[in-house]
């Protein structure tokens, strides 16, 4: 039988069904009856030694500690906590103080059996238990925002890998379709109809590409990449060749050099379409972009360098913050700088040779299937000798 949804009872609800009363109200009456005791602890020393310094210092350090905790418990109830949450931090600052008035009381039992003189024991263990009190609160608000951020970073995952999945079934299937109705046009007896068939043709194979590369930085973000090996100077050679095409009155100029073998080098494709289409926006007309790609060691450099009025040098760094950049609505670099940071590289701002800014991107190379065979071969040649 079906269970009636409006009966589901959640560990929390249950919880708090048992103990009715709030958090805030436990931790509040708590710092009172503390401001009560420092009070009434006062009151004594006052009838005992008489009226000085030392009586008024302690009362005035035990109470105002006091009313901290009783602060900390009025800030808790105007939070945006939940009733779970407020929990967590109550008791975080209840099982602070008590382990710290328990420590304090453990020392001073040592010292009581191995017969020394003690010191009156009331004063610090009342600005002990309440400094682990109010530490606790410190503590217990710490771990709730950590866990409200990983519960954020877990939602964003979830919602990458939901994107991801209905770019590649539900958009790519559509795609497919159209492309194919545009195949059938392809072959009308209307020379317009042909043309506007090859135009569909094309805008699906831009958008074939663009589902591609955000399948790729997805897998990349949530760390679902296959890690299959791609020659960066192919990805390079394909972006500049596509930004040069697209834009008039650019000349791209890219000087490519040695095989660069990039583990998921495919998630790269939008960080240097960005990157070169930035270079773009800001050059100057006419408008010169220069990319050439090397190898140094096992790393390998590409460099997008500009004639535009380039980037303060205090503002370098600033530039990969999230919002601040001002391509893609501020996130385009920032996104950039955290796929190339997800594949083990670096990405950093120089001064260009042309006058502008240039972008230096490394990262580290993988090796080809080509590499790891020759080696097989060559270390099966070698036991065979």
């Amino acid at each position: 039988m079906a269970a009636d949804s409006g009966s589901v009872t959640r560990p929390g609800r249950r919880f708090e069904r048992l103990v009715p009363v709030r958090p805030w109200v436990v931790l509040a009456v708590v710092g009172g009856l503390l401001a009560g005791y420092a009070a009434w602890h006062y009151w004594r020393e006052i009838r005992a030694i008489g009226f000085g310094v030392g009586p008024v210092v302690a009362a005035a350090l035990g109470v105002s500690l006091a009313t901290t905790v009783v602060y900390a418990a009025l800030r808790l109830r105007r939070g945006d906590f939940t009733a779970h949450e407020e929990w967590l931090v109550v008791g975080s600052s209840l099982g602070a103080g008590l382990f710290t008035a328990l420590a304090y009381g453990v020392t001073v039992a040592v010292r009581y059996f191995e017969g020394r003189p003690l010191v009156e024991p009331a004063f610090p263990l009342l600005v002990i238990g309440t400094l682990g009190l109010l530490g606790g609160v410190v503590i217990g608000n710490e771990y709730v925002a950590t866990r409200r951020l990983t519960e954020q970073a877990r939602e964003s995952r979830d919602a990458m890998v939901f994107t991801n999945d209905l770019l590649r079934h539900d958009v790519r299937n559509a795609l497919q379709v159209v492309d194919g109705h545009a195949t059938v046009l392809a072959d009308h007896e209307d020379e317009q109809v042909r043309e506007s068939a090859a135009t569909i043709r094309g805008q699906t194979e831009s958008l074939e590409r663009i589902v591609t590369e955000v399948e790729s930085v997805v897998e990349v973000l949530t760390g679902e990449a296959t890690g299959e090996v791609v020659d960066l100077t192919a990805v390079l050679a394909d972006v500049t060749a596509s930004l040069a095409a697209e834009q008039s009155g650019v000349t791209v100029e890219y000087e490519e050099g040695d095989e660069l073998p990039v583990a998921g080098g495919e998630a790269l494709y939008p960080v240097f379409s960005n990157l070169i289409g930035n270079a773009i926006e800001h050059a100057n007309e006419p408008v010169t972009v220069s990319v050439s790609a090397r190898r140094v060691g096992e790393a390998g450099f590409v460099r997008v360098a500009d004639d535009g009025p380039g980037i303060p040098e205090g503002e370098r760094n600033r530039v990969f913050e999230r919002g601040v950049s001002t391509d893609g609505g501020g996130h385009g670099l920032y996104v950039a700088e955290t796929v190339v940071t997800r594949l083990g590289g670096e990405i950093g701002v120089a001064e260009s040779d042309l006058g502008g800014a240039a972008f230096v991107v490394e990262v580290p190379l993988a090796r080809m299937e080509t590499e790891v065979e020759a080696e097989t071969d060559a270390e099966a040649d070698r036991i065979e000798e």
